[in-house]
C-alpha cells in the first residue's frame, strides 16, 4: 500500500515493494525530495521513446529503464506508470498521446515479465477530452472513455491497465491530481509545477 511519509520539511507517499521504493512527490518539500531522491531525468516530449540508461547517452523520451540508478519524470496530470522485472526498474510518463503513441506497450514488451504500480493523475471524474482523443481510445481502450451528458471523460489508469493487466499490478495511488489541491499540482487547474514520480532499488 502507498503511506504518506510527513516529516517537517518534505512530504510524499511511498510504496515499498522487495528491494525497491516507489515515491510520489507532494507541493511540500518538492527540492529536498529531488534532492534526497535524486533521480535521473529526461527531457519530456509525450512520445514513446523509453531510455536504458545503462546502455544509451539519450535523455529526451518519456520512460526510463535501469538496473540500479534512481530514475524519474515529471507530472502535471499525467500518469506515472512504474514497473520492474528480475533485473530492472522502469518509469513512465503516460499522458493520452504517449499511451496512443504506445509507450506502455513497449515497456510491456521490454521488460517482458513484469509488476508495476500506478502513481497520482488525474482522474476520470475531472479529465474531460474532446471526441477525436476519445476516437482513438475507444478503439483500443474501449472501458477508459465514459460520458456524462454531453461530455466525455477519460480514465488514464483504465487505459493501462487494460494494456498491462490487473493481475499484475501491486497499488495504485488513487488521488486526482486535480481535485487533491493540498497534495498536487494541476496543470489543469493552472499550475506551472510539477510533481515527481521515482523509482530506485533500496540501498
Amino acid at each position: 500500500m502507498w503511506k504518506l511519509i510527513e516529516e517537517p520539511d518534505v512530504k510524499y507517499f511511498q510504496f515499498i515493494f522487495e528491494n525497491k521504493m516507489f515515491l510520489y512527490s507532494t507541493k511540500v518539500g518538492t527540492e529536498k525530495f529531488l534532492e534526497r531522491f535524486a533521480p535521473v531525468m529526461l527531457k519530456q516530449i509525450h512520445s514513446d521513446i523509453i531510455i536504458d540508461i545503462d546502455k544509451e547517452q539519450g535523455r529526451v523520451g518519456d520512460g526510463l529503464i535501469s538496473s540500479g540508478s534512481s530514475i524519474g519524470v515529471k507530472v502535471a496530470d499525467c500518469l506515472p506508470v512504474y514497473l520492474f522485472n528480475g533485473q530492472n526498474i522502469a518509469i513512465l510518463h503516460c499522458g493520452w498521446r504517449s499511451i496512443i503513441n504506445g509507450i506502455v506497450t513497449n515497456a510491456k514488451h521490454i521488460l517482458k515479465n513484469y509488476q508495476y504500480c500506478l502513481g497520482a493523475a488525474i482522474g476520470p471524474c475531472c479529465y474531460e477530452v474532446k471526441s477525436d482523443v476519445a476516437s482513438l481510445f475507444s478503439r483500443k481502450y474501449s472501458g477508459a472513455i465514459s460520458e456524462r451528458g454531453q461530455r466525455i471523460y477519460l480514465d488514464l489508469k483504465k487505459a493501462v491497465v487494460q494494456e498491462l493487466g490487473i493481475e499484475r499490478c501491486l497499488a495504485n495511488l488513487d488521488y486526482c491530481t486535480l481535485c487533491n489541491e493540498e497534495y498536487f499540482y494541476s496543470h489543469r487547474r493552472g499550475d506551472k509545477k510539477r510533481n515527481y514520480a521515482v523509482l530506485r532499488f533500496l540501498r
